[in-house]
Parts: C-alpha cells; structure tokens; sequence
C-alpha cells in the first residue's frame, strides 16, 4: 500500500498495490488472492521481502481514525434530481442534510442509506454559465475525491435552500451577488 496526494490539494489518497504473484501448486483447499493481514507487532517472514518491508507494511495498516459528529438537526430533506453518469439521464432520489453528511435514499420510505457524502471533503459548485452551457435550470455540483455529482432542484428558490443546506457560505454569497445584480438593474 503506498499512500500519496491526489491533485486536489488536503487530500491524501491510499492505493493498495498487487500482492506479489503467487506460484501455482495442485493443493485441495481453496487459497485466497488477498494477502494476509499483518497484526500490529508481529512479525511475519516472507522470501520476497526483507524485514524493512514488513516494518513499512505495518505501519501502512494502522489506520487514521477520526471522529466526526454528526449533528442530529436536519439541515433539509426532500427530492432532488441526479445526473446518471453513464446514462445522462436523470435520476430522481431523496436526500437529507445533516452536517456534515448529505444521507441519499432511493425514496423518502427507503430505510437504508444508498450513498452518503461528506461535506467536509466535499466541494459545492454553482454556476451560472454551467446552468447555460448545459441548458438546465436549477443546477449545481457536488465534487468529492472520487467523483462529480451534477444534482437539479424542482425551482430556482429549491436550488439555493439546498445550496444553503449543503454549503451556508457559498449560498451566502450568490445571494448578495443577486441582490446586488437587482439593485444595479433596477438604477438603470
């Protein structure tokens, strides 16, 4: 496993390399591909590799644990559309807002949670010209580690309940930049 910055910056990414082959032998119990795990303080001999790897591979498989609460207020919930990625087609889902998490259920009876994002790794994109140059109303983005999400509210007023839901600050700000875009045309 070797561990390296991805090109979002603050993000560290963790890639497992292949197991060393294996040779293949006639044997009556089944073998598992996946190497072994190696306990914190043990040590364990390999012919391929010295005793420096093995000090490297336990270190590598201590994980990093952090806690994260979860605010039991519900920031929103309700339908939103999602942009199928290989489809282009949309998808209709319900979604609750609970900082820091986004909880998405295939309906609102669904009891299971069938993807969850993580605001605080998560970036909240908006953009007129995108809304534009898609020709779709009411669209922003969610941009996580691994993937893009292009979501589309019912409205205009759903749109930034949501922004505000998912990213105060971001909301915030279009909104002042509205206003003042209101106010200048109203002058001339």
């Amino acid at each position: 496993m070797a561990i390296g910055k991805s090109h979002c910056e603050g993000i560290t990414v963790i890639k497992y390399l292949s197991s060393p082959s294996r040779t293949s032998h006639l044997s009556s119990r089944a073998e598992s591909p996946e190497p072994e795990p190696v306990v914190e303080g043990e040590q364990k001999k390999s012919p391929t590799h010295g005793p420096e790897d093995e000090k490297e591979t336990q270190r590598l498989l201590v994980p990093d644990i952090q806690e994260i609460r979860v605010s039991p207020i519900v920031s929103k919930k309700g339908y939103l559309h999602f942009l199928e990625p290989h489809t282009n087609g949309w998808v209709k889902r319900y979604v609750v807002v609970r900082r820091p998490y986004v909880y998405i259920y295939n309906t609102d009876k669904d009891s299971v949670e069938r993807a969850i994002l993580n605001l605080s790794s998560a970036q909240v994109e908006y953009s007129e010209d995108q809304q534009a140059m898609l020709k779709t109303p009411n669209t922003f983005a969610v941009c996580t580690e691994h993937r893009g999400i292009l979501l589309q509210a019912s409205s205009d007023k759903d749109m930034h309940d949501w922004l505000y839901a998912f990213n105060p600050l971001l909301a915030g700000s279009i909104r002042s930049k509205l206003s003042r875009r209101r106010t200048a045309q109203m002058r001339i």
